[in-house]
């Protein structure tokens, strides 16, 4: 028997899950069989695997899920921190040696320094953030939704956030209406 717990976004599909199997591999397999879905959010997501008590890396994995289980073996499942892009590096860098020049300026003048560590603290806390926050989509043309307006009131509508195109001079095309009002004199 074998215990497999998953962790974060995975505990949406279950907490614990007790298995009759022999190695990891087969305890992986039949979840994703037995549960809808849990295949594809899978793939699309990096996660840490820990089987009883030993760390998996990329380059054990293989091994790793075909080694027989002991008794009562618990695998857990959990979802790697992964960063959004590769931004932010230079400003937590930057952000560092503004706090060193601060503590050296601050050593020898006094409270001199103190903005310049502020300032760094600031730039690797902004970095950091930097790094593992996402970057929002935007709506492309191709994605924006048909507004069908024919049973209301409205003459157009756009979707919010949706590019606004700029003419000059004489159009032969309908409009986007930004805005109307309405008045009830």
């Amino acid at each position: 028997m074998a215990t497999v717990c998953f962790y974060g976004d995975l505990q949406r599909y279950g907490r614990r899950f007790k298995l009759d199997v022999h190695t990891a591999g087969e305890a992986l397999q039949a979840l994703i069989m037995q549960i809808p879905g849990l295949r594809q959010h899978m793939n699309n997501d990096y996660y840490r695997l820990r089987i009883a008590g030993r760390d998996i890396s990329d380059e054990t994995l293989e091994v790793g899920m075909r080694d027989k289980l002991a008794d009562d073996a618990v695998i857990h499942i959990v979802p790697r921190a992964v960063g959004a892009k590769n931004g932010g590096v230079f400003s937590v860098i930057a952000g560092v040696v503004l706090i060193v020049a601060g503590a050296i300026v601050s050593y020898f003048s006094g409270p001199a320094g103190a903005p310049l560590i502020q300032a760094g603290i600031g730039l690797v806390m902004g970095g950091v953030a930097m790094m593992y926050t996402k970057l929002p989509k935007t709506p492309t043309l191709s994605s924006e939704k048909n507004n069908n307006t024919s049973f209301s009131n409205l003459d157009n509508s756009i979707a919010q956030g949706a590019c606004i195109p700029l003419c000059y001079g004489e159009i032969r095309i309908g409009s986007k209406v930004l805005s109307q009002g309405l008045s009830t004199n």
